[in-house]
């Protein structure tokens, strides 16, 4: 594949600085979204832990797609390189990945964000539920939010990830998997990775369970003041 810049590839017979606004334009709008998400999630986990001494993100990641890594995506789904592809053809150029600890915190945040009547579902996969083949884990959604100009609102997608930090740490592994050249036994740690999955599958659902219990308990004791009445 060429190594070219896709913003000026895609600008047909227009000049460098229309090209350049194009960029611009382009990175404003993404960085945008990904960035009111962003503020969305932490803010609502935030509002969690103040009614539950408990926050439900361990760590969140973002990030705006590379001009190489778009241009490998619409050369392997074979769409045009027009501006239209990239507002309307690619839904993850920004994109948000939340970590949480417990699989219940997933679809509470979810749940929660959901609940907000700027935020519009345009795809859910909930790879959780329905793993991959591979042992992959995960719940996709990608979401439509409005940014604001001053010429209007133009809604813009953003992909977010949730998934726990088990899921989270064997994906990573298995990222390095597929992109490290001269592996040898890749099929076999490709299956090793796949049974591990089935491990952190039964640590995560009883992490779960032990959490649970430990809310169920806490709930149970009466607090001291309480106890102090019948005194």
């Amino acid at each position: 594949m060429e190594n070219r810049d896709f913003y000026d590839d895609i600008v047909d017979k227009r000049t460098i600085s229309d090209s350049r606004r194009l960029r611009q334009g382009f990175s404003i709008r993404f960085r945008t979204a990904m960035d009111f998400v962003v503020d969305k999630l932490q803010f609502l986990s935030h509002e969690f832990e103040l009614e539950n001494n408990y926050a439900l993100i361990d760590s969140i990641q973002h990030r705006i797609k590379s001009p190489d890594s778009i241009l490998e995506k619409v050369d392997r789904k074979h769409l045009p390189k027009t501006r239209q592809t990239l507002f309307t053809g690619l839904h993850d150029i920004a994109g948000v990945r939340v970590i949480t600890r417990f699989i219940s915190d997933v679809y509470t945040l979810e749940d929660m964000l959901l609940h907000q009547p700027d935020v519009r579902v345009v795809q859910r996969k909930d790879y959780i539920e329905h793993p991959k083949d591979n042992g992959y884990r995960s719940l996709h959604i990608i979401v439509s939010v409005p940014i604001y100009f001053s010429s209007g609102t133009e809604n813009i997608d953003v992909e977010i990830q949730i998934r726990t930090i088990a899921m989270n740490f064997w994906a990573s592994v298995e990222h390095e998997l597929n992109y490290k050249k001269d592996i040898p036994n890749k099929d076999a740690i490709r299956a090793d990775l796949a049974h591990t999955a089935q491990s952190i599958t039964k640590l995560d659902t009883k992490m779960d369970s032990l959490r649970a219990d430990i809310w169920h308990q806490a709930e149970d004791v009466p607090d001291a003041e309480d106890s102090d009445e019948g005194d």
